[in-house]
C-alpha cells in the first residue's frame, strides 16, 4: 500500500507534468452589439414587435455562430432600449466598451428594411484598438420573416467567422 503523502505527491506532479499541455490559448474575445434597424419601407402595419424579436434572435445568432468552433469568444455588449445607432460616436463608445472588457474586435451590425420584402444588412468588423477595418459585408436579404432573417444572419456569421479566423484576426 503506498502511503497518502505519497499519492498526493504523485498526484500533484502528474498535474504539473501535464499543465502545460493542458491550457490552451485563451480565445479571441469578439464584441458583438446589439444589431441596429432602420424602416423606411412606409409599412401602415406596426411591426416593432416582431423586429424587435428579429433583432434580438439575430444578434443572438451571430454571437452563438461567431463562437461555435471555441476558438472565439463573444461578449455581449447591449445598446439600451433604442437599437444601436452606428454614427461616429457610438462606435468610438462601443469599441472603448469593448476595449475595457477585453475584446479585440467588434462586430457592427445594422439592418435596414427598404420594403415589404428587401432588406439590406451591413457588417463592419473593426480592431478595437486601432479601429483599422478589418471586413466590410453589404448584403441583400429578402422575407421581413423569422425565416428570412435567420437565414441572413446564419449566412453573416460565416462570412465573419472566416474574416476574424485566428491567425488572421489579431490576438
Amino acid at each position: 500500500m503506498i502511503p497518502k503523502t505519497a499519492c498526493r505527491s504523485l498526484l500533484l506532479a502528474a498535474l504539473l507534468a501535464a499543465a502545460p499541455h493542458a491550457q490552451a490559448a485563451p480565445p479571441l474575445i469578439v464584441a458583438v452589439p446589439d444589431v441596429g434597424f432602420s424602416d423606411s419601407s412606409g409599412e401602415v402595419r406596426n411591426q416593432d414587435v416582431d423586429h424587435r424579436q428579429r433583432l434580438h434572435a439575430l444578434a443572438d445568432g451571430l454571437r452563438a455562430d461567431i463562437a461555435k468552433d471555441g476558438q472565439v469568444a463573444s461578449l455581449a455588449l447591449g445598446c439600451g432600449a433604442t437599437p444601436c445607432r452606428f454614427d461616429g460616436d457610438e462606435v468610438e463608445r462601443l469599441r472603448s466598451r469593448a476595449r475595457d472588457a477585453g475584446a479585440s474586435l467588434i462586430v457592427l451590425c445594422g439592418v435596414h428594411k427598404m420594403s415589404t420584402l428587401v432588406m439590406a444588412m451591413k457588417v463592419d468588423v473593426f480592431e478595437v484598438g486601432s479601429g483599422r477595418l478589418v471586413t466590410s459585408k453589404l448584403l441583400s436579404f429578402r422575407g421581413d420573416n423569422d425565416e428570412g432573417w435567420r437565414r441572413a444572419g446564419v449566412f453573416v456569421a460565416k462570412e465573419v467567422a472566416e474574416a476574424i479566423k485566428p491567425g488572421r484576426a489579431p490576438q
